[in-house]
């Protein structure tokens, strides 16, 4: 299932790399969110399923962080890459 699970998020990523730049805001709107949201969910999951008492929830944040950071760093590393690019 952690396969199949992968294999969704590398479609989405792929599908917003190789959408034609007319539809990438469009494709962006909901592979983007999804991607997050589900890597957040599951990490929180897991993380809180390894911790007890009240560092249940300390757990649960660190889960939802994890992904946003990868998510913010992917997206700056690409504009970086590609505004260099460009020059």
């Amino acid at each position: 299932m952690a396969i199949g699970i992968d294999m969704g998020f590398v479609a989405l990523e792929l599908a917003l790399l190789v959408a034609p730049a007319t539809a990438r805001p469009a494709v962006a709107r909901y592979a983007s969110p999804a991607i997050l949201a589900t890597s957040a969910a599951m990490n929180a999951f897991a993380f809180a399923s390894h911790a007890e008492g009240s560092m249940i929830y300390p757990a649960i944040g660190l889960g939802f962080a994890v992904p946003a950071l990868v998510f913010a760093l992917t997206k700056t590393g690409a504009i970086l890459l590609f505004a260099r690019g460009s020059q």
